[in-house]
Order: structure tokens, then C-alpha cells, then sequence
């Protein structure tokens, strides 16, 4: 029901880690912005870190805005640590290669990046909420028709009422004459 930005809600402070860590905390999904840049960013990385150790890899979502995955996503996202027991009883942990659910939405110009974000928006919503793509889609075009409908039906009745109306006002006119 609420959305953490960092840009709009986190204080001026010299300590952004206690603020960060809270909401963290808070969430139930991290959305992740994946670009070449992403991997750069150390604020990022432990914003990620700590989110997995939180609430686990399996909440947190990709968005693929520029760049091919493998150089864009970060590691913690392409991989999964995995606690192997052996035969004599010591364990190991070794990294173990994942696909994450990411939406990717880079496309040749604006027009067509506006597009994809709303299909992936859709995408990322299904997941969130527990439902299938299909359904979420079904209902947002139900929706979205049930809208063009109403809006149809509310410009037909200014229309009646406008000719109504014009209709009136001329039968006065020509029963004044």
C-alpha cells in the first residue's frame, strides 16, 4: 500500500544507513533499476545485500532499462550462495548461477520504452500480488474498456442532451416567427 523513495523520504543526516535499513525492513518487495551504472554503486550493493539477508532473494525484482543483463544485474542477483554438506560432515558454500525475474524494458526510442514499461509494469505486478500475467492483463484491458465504454456513453448523452436542447430552442424559434 506504500512506496519507499529514497529521493522523497530520506532525511538529511550524516547516518543514511539506520533510515535505509528501516525501511528495507519495512518492505515486502526491493525493486531493483539495472543498468551498467548499478554496478558502481556500493550504497546499491549493500541496499541489496541486506534486503536478501532480510527477507530473501526471491522478493526482489529487476528492471533492465539499459545494458545486457549479465553486465548490468548485479551479483547478487545472478547468484545464489548454497550451503553444501558433504559426506564427512563439513560444509561449503558455493555459488550457485540464478535467473532473476526482471523486466526489461529498453526499447529503440521513448515511444517504445513507454510501451514496454507499462506491459512490465503488469509483469512486476503479477508477481507481487500472487497472480497469473494473464489474469492481471485480462482485467487491466476489462478495465480499460469499461472506461472507454462509460466515457462513449457520457459523450452520447451530452450529445442527446445537446440536440435535445437545439431541437427545443429552434421549435421556439420558428413557432415565435
Amino acid at each position: 500500500s506504500r512506496i519507499f523513495r529514497d529521493k522523497d523520504e530520506l532525511p538529511i543526516t550524516s547516518n543514511l544507513a539506520d533510515p535505509i535499513l528501516n525501511a528495507l525492513q519495512m518492505s515486502e518487495y526491493l525493486i531493483v533499476i539495472c543498468s551498467p551504472r548499478l554496478k558502481e554503486s556500493l550504497w546499491c550493493k549493500r541496499e541489496i545485500e541486506n534486503f536478501i539477508s532480510m527477507h530473501g532473494q526471491e522478493k526482489i525484482l529487476a528492471v533492465l532499462i539499459e545494458g545486457e543483463p549479465s553486465e548490468s544485474f548485479p551479483e547478487e542477483l545472478l547468484y545464489r550462495e548454497k550451503t553444501i554438506t558433504n559426506a564427512n560432515g563439513e560444509t561449503t558454500v558455493i555459488k550457485e548461477p540464478v535467473e532473476p525475474l526482471a523486466a526489461d524494458v529498453r526499447g529503440k526510442n521513448k515511444k517504445e520504452v513507454k510501451k514496454l514499461i507499462k506491459t512490465e509494469m503488469l509483469r512486476l505486478l503479477a508477481s507481487m500480488l500472487g497472480c497469473h500475467y494473464d489474469d492481471l492483463k485480462q482485467r487491466h484491458k476489462e478495465r480499460k474498456m469499461k472506461r472507454m465504454l462509460a466515457l462513449a456513453a457520457v459523450v452520447c448523452f451530452v450529445g442527446i442532451a445537446f440536440g435535445t436542447v437545439s431541437s427545443i430552442m429552434a421549435l421556439k424559434i420558428h413557432n415565435q416567427k
